[in-house]
């Protein structure tokens, strides 16, 4: 994942600028803005209005920029807007899945849902800790399993397009035409080049079945682990026993994370370009203090 980027001082210049109060009966106004505009009405009738009001301008962007509420403020705004960003993008993923596949995504989160039951049957002391400590590494699980799951679609559909037999009879034509006596050499060149082409084109679907293969195994063995976490867990919910369970599972998704780096280039040329996890942004120094 790349480094997370710092909102800087003009990220919440610019925010102080645009900041909106809500007054009652009218909604959010801009009221910056307004009273810029009030401040420029008034100075055409004196111009001194509007040296004052550049200086009230100034005093007022710095004030609300430098304050660290009003950067708390913006922080969580920016991060609403990244995880509704990030939300929408799910949903349109999670559109594309057939019916046998929306139910496999059901079956981990409920697996998932019960293992945080089973966390929360024991939030005390230690576990709470590792409860809270471990909550991360559960909600990227289902992001990883539908990006999985959507590749595999993505890959039946190519391979539902292209009829093998065909193209190999398709082949094996060409091949026999190939070989007639006395075949010009115009026509043998073209012969030659439709039968590259098909073979580039047979060699594509026999990669697809075997990244169909690795993707399905993936799903497989990330259905097991979560399964046979919640059933340790329902047996021995002691701190040691949960940390042990969600390691497993971060090691499983770091595999997961793994396997699709290493193949993200025939995923990208199925999918386009990559749904990433949504890049948070980070308070300055002077937020972490707080």
């Amino acid at each position: 994942m790349p480094p997370l980027p710092q909102l800087g001082f003009m990220d919440y210049l610019k925010a102080a600028f645009d900041v909106r109060w809500d007054i009652p009966g009218l909604g959010k106004m801009p009221i910056n803005k307004l009273a810029l505009a009030g401040v420029a009405i008034l100075g055409l009738a004196n111009p001194g209005f509007w040296f004052i009001g550049a200086a009230l301008e100034v005093v007022f962007l710095w004030m609300t920029s430098t304050d660290p509420r009003f950067q708390r403020y913006v922080q969580a705004n920016r991060m609403n807007l990244i995880s509704q960003s990030k939300n929408e993008r799910l949903q349109a993923m999670m559109a594309t899945l057939d019916r046998d596949s929306t139910k496999r995504l059901e079956t981990l989160n409920l697996n998932l849902a019960e293992i945080n039951r089973l966390m929360d049957m024991s939030a005390e002391g230690p576990v709470a800790f590792v409860k809270e400590s471990k909550q991360q590494t559960l909600a990227q699980l289902p992001t990883l399993f539908l990006k999985l799951l959507v590749t595999r679609r993505l890959i039946c559909q190519s391979l539902e397009r292209t009829d093998v037999d065909k193209l190999k009879a398709e082949i094996k034509d060409l091949t026999r035409q190939l070989d007639t006596p006395d075949l010009n050499e115009a026509l043998g060149k073209s012969l030659r080049g439709t039968i590259e082409i098909q073979q580039r084109r047979l060699d594509n679907i026999r990669r697809a079945q075997e990244n169909l293969r690795l993707v399905e195994m993936e799903l497989n063995r990330i259905e097991n682990q979560v399964q046979l976490i919640r059933e340790e867990i329902a047996l021995d919910r002691s701190p040691e026993a949960l940390s042990a369970g969600i390691d497993r599972i971060a090691a499983t998704l770091g595999e997961t994370e793994q396997f699709m780096s290493s193949h993200s280039e025939f995923l990208g040329r199925l999918s386009g370009p990559a749904v990433e996890d949504p890049v948070m942004p980070i308070p300055p120094a002077n937020l972490e203090r707080q």
